[in-house]
């Protein structure tokens, strides 16, 4: 049995715990050197950290509601509280919750529910509210909430991503994973396409002719600061043209003949995930241009 077969099987077997599956996964990843592959199965293994973009299935909306307190004892217990009135520096947060948790908290959650709504902490909402939403009542507790079959369904999208990446390599590369295998560099980049399409949704060439667009590249190579005006014009945060700014300077082979070195890749999948997950307003197919055809620029390809 191939491992892309084993994976498979483990995929559609309900009884196979996920952890186990993403294991799996990561053996395949390690052997591909694929390493988009690695940073989705690290984040879904141990939890996404704050400075990576959540992906659409780990999104949602929540519920906020609340206890209040009124004139002469009255009140209100477990009562609604509408998006229009959370402070605005905290309401996308609660209008798109992004899931954070690791696959094995989140199915021992799962595990202890009793199928009631989750509660999310926040903070110290209930002050920054006061009397801003129930005329006359002060608010006592806020909370936010969300139901278990949220997470039913994470757990359920990130099963069928496997399956369907698994599958799309097996029908393209049968033997690809295993020992005596070799991965080529024409098979690298359709593996990262495949990745893209099958986990993010979206597909995109990280290197090469990745797009029909073309985008005007008003610097020269070798000009980092030419090439951050241009990410900044196209949504790039500062932040990010930071962190592309150290990858940058900690390769040790930037361009090497199978694409760009480990840093630079890593901080292209970021990306590429951002804009799968919305948070950099972009297309993926359009992202994966944009940032080819200045990477190239830059570094005179």
């Amino acid at each position: 049995m191939t491992l892309l077969i084993d994976l498979q099987n483990a995929a559609v077997d309900a009884s196979e715990d996920l952890g186990t599956l993403l294991r799996k996964c990561k053996v395949l990843a390690a052997r591909l050197d694929n390493q988009p592959l690695e940073n989705w199965l690290i984040w879904e293994s141990n939890g996404y950290p704050e400075d990576v973009p959540v992906p659409d299935y780990r999104q949602w909306p929540l519920e906020v509601k609340g206890h209040f307190s009124g004139y002469a004892g009255s009140g209100l217990r477990d009562a609604p509280i509408p998006s229009i009135c959370l402070p605005e520096h905290v309401r996308g947060s609660y209008e798109n919750y992004s899931c954070r948790l690791s696959i094995s908290s989140i199915e021992a959650t799962l595990r202890e529910s009793d199928g009631r709504p989750l509660r999310v902490p926040t903070g110290d909402l209930a002050v920054a509210l006061g009397t801003n939403v129930y005329e006359g009542n002060n608010c006592l507790q806020a909370w936010a909430e969300f139901s278990p079959n949220n997470l039913h369904e994470l757990v359920n999208a990130v099963r069928n991503k496997v399956l369907d990446f698994s599958l799309a390599l097996w029908k393209r590369f049968p033997d690809l994973g295993e020992l005596d295998a070799k991965t080529s560099e024409a098979e690298a980049k359709a593996i990262n396409q495949i990745f893209n399409t099958t986990v993010y949704g979206g597909s995109a060439n990280l290197v090469g002719n990745a797009s029909n667009s073309t985008f005007n590249l008003n610097f020269s190579a070798g000009d980092f600061a030419g090439l951050r005006q241009f990410l900044l014009e196209h949504g790039v945060s500062e932040e990010d043209a930071q962190m592309l700014e150290k990858a940058i300077d900690q390769e040790e082979e930037p361009v090497t003949d199978a694409g760009f070195g480990p840093h630079i890749s890593d901080w292209i999948s970021r990306m590429v995930a951002k804009a799968a997950s919305g948070s950099w307003n972009i297309s993926v197919g359009a992202a994966g241009g944009l940032l080819a055809q200045a990477l190239g620029k830059f570094f005179g390809l």
